[in-house]
């Protein structure tokens, strides 16, 4: 079966997490019919275009789809949000989810005045940092809405009397339960074993909840309408971009495939953006990958900047710590380190000193985390292709020993 052939439908998966029939069978027969395609019930694929394109490729239409379902919804959200007296967010979750949380601050920052703090939702289970729910919306991020862990961490904020609100992509799921109020995105449902679309309509709606608050809070403070009609058209941004950012970090990829490690780079929102490219790394590539903020490079990678190491800097045109991102970019160039940078169309002085560039159509730090991770999910995925026996898909799960790690960390029903 194609990628291309399957159905997406909003708020619903292609079937729960799991496998049924005698799972040690299957994990003995792992290299010809991956677990991990058993686990998410999508077809086994061998060579690009993996099922992992086809979810990247589909997130123009999931944005569109986000965008129409919750046109009533955030902004009611916001509405009760600020009624209720709330100046600031804890968001949690796991690995992309956590991100989601991370590159949305700045929205919550500089839009909603709020203070913000993401989490690992097991880290807030087992810590339990104290929060005061009084005046923090707790945010529960997953995609699939049935990690465990996300589930127990909500639950935990449940119990101390949080008012949360859910940001997954399926109707219904066990996370929609433990919260107040809920923003179900589209996309459907994961085809390969790495979160793409989830990552971006997430940010999306919570980068609109922040513009919707702030509007109501602060109506003075920025033009609300600018902001919404630029967030809007991240839809179709994604479709115009996809084939070239897709030939340039195909190409890019495999001049890179030899590379040791990546570091990512960005700063306040794209601190996230970094941290979710150098994830897609470690999943998709399985190429060791620091995400950092710049002062975190500066006073600290540099001995890392070597001939054999790739830096990723994420630098939009209006970031407030542009100049530190470009001193990192002039770093790149003195040590004769190969570096891509992900930069607004208008930058100049940032792309001077790099090797290779992605400009895309915007310069707002804060939304620029949602167009600027498409060339990081394809050099990710084609970092994978291009070393010739890496199955993108599949974290792996085509390999025995993998493949047993997986069913016993991840048994039936717990994603």
């Amino acid at each position: 079966m194609s990628k291309n052939d399957y159905s997406r439908e909003t708020g619903k998966r292609i079937k729960q997490w799991g496998i049924e029939g005698d799972i040690a069978r299957y994990i003995e027969g792992t290299a010809e019919h991956s677990i991990m395609y058993r686990a998410l019930g999508t077809e086994p694929q061998t060579e690009h275009p993996f099922n992992l394109y086809g979810d990247i490729k589909s997130q123009g239409a999931a944005l569109r789809g986000t965008f129409e379902a919750n046109k009533e919804n955030i902004p009611e959200i916001a509405r009760i949000l600020v009624e209720k007296g709330f100046t600031g967010m804890a968001g949690h979750g796991l690995g992309t989810s956590q991100f989601v949380a991370q590159a949305a601050a700045g929205a919550f920052w500089e839009y909603a005045g709020w203070d913000t703090r993401d989490m690992d939702s097991l880290e807030y289970v087992i810590y339990e940092p104290p929060i005061d729910f009084e005046k923090t919306v707790f945010f529960t991020y997953s995609g699939s809405g049935s990690t465990v862990d996300s589930n127990r961490a909500a639950a935990k904020a449940k119990e101390l009397g949080a008012f949360q609100v859910a940001f997954t992509s399926i109707a219904g799921s066990p996370i929609t339960r433990k919260c107040d109020l809920s923003v179900v995105c589209a996309g459907g449902f994961d085809t390969g074993g790495s979160d793409t679309f989830h990552y971006t309509t997430r940010l999306a709606a919570s980068i609109w909840l922040a513009i919707e608050i702030g509007a109501l809070s602060r109506p003075d403070e920025q033009d609300w309408n600018d902001l919404r009609k630029r967030l809007f058209a991240t839809a179709d941004k994604y479709d115009e971009m996809f084939d070239w950012v897709s030939k340039r970090a195909e190409i890019l990829s495999k001049r890179y495939r030899k590379i040791r490690g990546v570091l990512a780079v960005g700063s306040g929102s794209n601190e996230g953006t970094a941290e979710e490219i150098a994830l897609k790394y470690d999943e998709m590539g399985h190429i060791p990958t620091k995400g950092m903020c710049a002062g975190r490079h500066i006073h600290g990678a540099l001995g890392l900047t070597q001939h054999d190491i790739l830096t990723i800097i994420v630098a939009p045109v209006d970031d407030p710590n542009y100049g530190a991102l470009r001193d990192i970019a002039q770093v790149t160039y003195m040590l004769k380190s190969p570096s891509i940078a992900i930069i607004s169309e208008e930058d100049e002085r940032v792309a001077e000193q790099v090797d290779d560039v992605f400009r895309l159509d915007e310069t707002d730090p804060n939304i620029f985390p949602i167009l600027a991770i498409l060339p990081g999910q394809l050099l990710a995925y084609f970092s994978a292709v291009a070393q010739g026996d890496i199955n993108p898909d599949c974290q792996r799960a085509n390999i025995a020993r993998h493949a047993k790690v997986w069913n016993w960390l991840f048994p039936k029903d717990t994603h």
